[in-house]
């Protein structure tokens, strides 16, 4: 018995003795592998949205590229790199977009060892009628990398998928609709959400949310617009009484900001905002609420 436990000792011993040389082989492995792998050419997101009113002008941008990798501060030669448009892009060439050139020459930055740089893109209004029935979509792919040094096209942003988001020109009345909350973080319908009416007014950049949480006391919310953004603001209100809810704190209060944004078939079709919640006990905090037009 004795010279098996021993036997049975050794044995361990040696298991032992090889997993810590197998796992020192797999550390001089890596550290010497660190540092010595290709730098990769890719978009700098792999999702854009570029959005444009529909007034005939045209809109300039970029898309941005970069390169990134372990001696990207090495190098000092220019990169130069090709998009192709992908066959199943929506947008059209010369109808909503427009790429002067499909390659990019990237240099290093003298100051930050960094290469970028962006491929300009114009996005076209012109003929353009709005509300748009569907955004069109401009897929691209990096095809080709050109340099003297060890840089590969990266296969996680190789790709871009970017929306040409068409707005329609100001308009107050764009605002007026049937809406249904999609979004409630607070809880504020006594059941389910109950559509509502937006009528304009009662200022010449105001728009009104009629009894919008559908409640006996019908609280009418109202909401600023600014016309250069499509912004709101929301004066501290009453928006509904929490004793129909089960919180018998009495009438809360609104007081926010928020965003509003097109939807299919309409200029204006969504609105997006966040609200601190106040009682005359205190405050809940702040939500969010986004109604979406029916």
């Amino acid at each position: 018995m004795k010279n098996k436990n021993i036997k049975n000792i050794k044995l361990l011993a040696i298991c032992i003795a090889v997993g810590i040389m197998f796992a020192s082989c797999l550390l001089d492995d890596e550290v010497t592998d660190f540092g010595t792998g290709p730098n990769l050419v890719g978009f700098a997101n792999s999702t854009a949205t570029f959005k444009a009113e529909a007034n005939g002008q045209e809109v300039n941008s970029e898309i941005p590229v970069q390169i990134i990798g372990p001696s990207v501060n090495k190098f000092s030669d220019e990169v130069t790199v090709t998009i192709s448009v992908d066959p199943s892009s929506t947008a059209e060439e010369g109808v909503n977009y427009r790429l002067n050139s499909k390659t990019i020459t990237l240099t290093p930055d003298a100051s930050e060892d960094i290469y970028e740089g962006g491929i300009p893109i114009t996005i076209i209004t012109d003929g353009i009628s709005t509300p748009v029935s569907e955004t069109p979509i401009l897929n691209l792919m990096i095809s080709e990398v050109s340099s003297n040094g060890e840089i590969v096209i990266n296969d996680k942003t190789k790709s871009l998928s970017a929306s040409i988001a068409y707005t329609c020109p100001y308009n107050i009345n764009d605002y007026a609709g049937t809406y249904i909350a999609t979004t409630d973080e607070f809880g504020f319908y006594i059941g389910q959400p109950q559509p509502f009416e937006v009528i304009d007014g009662p200022g010449e950049n105001q728009f009104t949310m009629v009894n919008v949480a559908a409640h006996p006391e019908a609280y009418d919310v109202i909401v600023d617009v600014d016309p250069a953004t499509g912004d709101l603001t929301i004066a501290k209100q009453p928006a509904f009484n929490t004793n129909n809810i089960g919180y018998t704190y009495g009438e809360l209060r609104w007081e926010g900001t928020g965003t509003s944004a097109p939807s299919p078939g309409n200029c204006v079709g969504i609105i997006d905002i966040t609200t601190t919640n106040t009682v005359d006990a205190g405050s809940f905090g702040q939500f969010r609420t986004v109604f979406e037009k029916q």
